[in-house]
């Protein structure tokens, strides 16, 4: 099977989603053509994505390309980009299935829309089982890449900080929903010694290879910023937006001011009258695999509980911590309480990642799902 992936043209570009896809893909020695050559894999300058003229999509059986090419936005300047869709991506006569890969924050994404629906499968990560979805649209996940394992310290779980890593805003100031009422209601909770709050510096790595990773990341590669998180026996990962469990679209509050307050207030009324829990969206963030990547357990909101669904279903307790917000006081306590409990579960939560959610095995679940297309 070959592969052939659509590379945005936009200044400093960071396509973090083909790129966790393709490095799965080589590790099964499939091949990765790109309308432009991207991406050195470490100093030998070998590119990831090879561009070569006698290759085009015709001759592949897979295209790929992402969300940043339909919406780009530079993390630095805000400034945004977009470009249209290939007029022959879709084409009748084409013998190629065509993949979107979709990380965008929100709900009502592009992959929501109806020039989305020509597309074969959809991977979508911050996808919730009880919003609308369309049925070419898939769970997926923003995953952690192999850049990130280059940079482990190998600390023995034992011998990790027993406390909870609190370090957002590395990469923007947006302060999600979530994380502001994590702050108040859980980790107001927790002792102040208890939690690690270092934050990392963005200086530029001294390490040859850190710093090619760091240059083509925009300078979200950070070797401290990941051994701050491997040494620490728990990270704070809440990200999202929790929002009522009513109606299945709910982009009729997602914007439009006070009108749209007035009815995700609605909403919520409603919601709690049927006895539902809420929902969250943009729940996934690169903190929380890398998290369990480097071997410490990811502190999130129970993901099943709130309809996080993704192709394999972490267990709570065994893989990572959820809290249940209607029970924060008793599950902020279970978590401080066993020492040896939280071992274990950064022990499971990193083999489990491994095996469901490295580079190669998103590369092999995509396989399956083109081939049952």
């Amino acid at each position: 099977m070959i592969f052939y992936f659509l590379i945005a043209d936009f200044p400093k570009l960071y396509d973090s989603g083909i790129i966790y896809l393709a490095e799965g893909l080589r590790e099964l020695n499939i091949s990765c053509y790109a309308n432009k050559n991207y991406w050195k894999m470490d100093l030998s300058g070998e590119f990831l994505f090879v561009h070569n003229p006698e290759i085009s999509p015709d001759n592949c059986d897979v295209v790929v390309l992402s969300n940043l090419w339909t919406q780009y936005i530079d993390n630095e300047t805000f400034k945004e980009y977009a470009q249209p869709l290939p007029n022959w991506l879709f084409r009748p006569s084409r013998k190629y299935t065509t993949v979107y890969i979709d990380n965008m924050d929100g709900y009502k994404t592009f992959s929501y829309y109806e020039p989305a629906r020509q597309f074969d499968i959809i991977l979508r990560s911050q996808k919730n089982s009880h919003t609308f979805n369309h049925p070419n649209i898939y769970p997926w996940v923003l995953g952690y890449q192999n850049r990130v394992l280059r940079e482990r310290l190998n600390i023995p779980v034992e011998k990790k900080e027993f406390a909870i890593a609190v370090n957002f805003y590395y990469s923007h100031q947006f302060i999600h929903q979530l994380r502001a009422l994590a702050e108040k209601k859980i980790l107001g909770r927790v002792k102040p010694d208890l939690l690690n709050r270092t934050i990392t510096g963005k200086e530029a790595p001294a390490s040859s290879y850190s710093n090619l990773m760091w240059t083509q990341t925009s300078k979200l590669h950070n070797p401290g910023y990941y051994n701050n998180l491997e040494k620490t026996l728990m990270v704070a990962a809440f990200c999202g937006e929790m929002i009522p469990a009513l109606p299945p679209d709910p982009s009729v509050y997602m914007v439009g001011g006070n009108k749209a307050k007035i009815r995700k207030q609605l909403f919520a009324v409603l919601s709690r009258f049927g006895n539902r829990p809420e929902r969250i969206i943009q729940w996934d963030s690169w903190r929380f695999w890398e998290t369990l990547a480097l071997g410490s357990v990811p502190v999130h909101i129970d993901l099943e509980k709130y309809s996080v669904t993704l192709p394999v279903m972490p267990q709570n307790w065994v893989h990572y911590i959820g809290i249940d917000l209607s029970n924060i006081k008793r599950d902020t306590e279970r978590m401080l309480e066993d020492r040896q409990a939280v071992n274990n579960i950064a022990i499971q939560g990193n083999k489990w990642a491994a095996e469901n959610y490295s580079p190669v095995a998103s590369a092999s679940r995509l396989l399956r799902m083109v081939s049952s297309t």
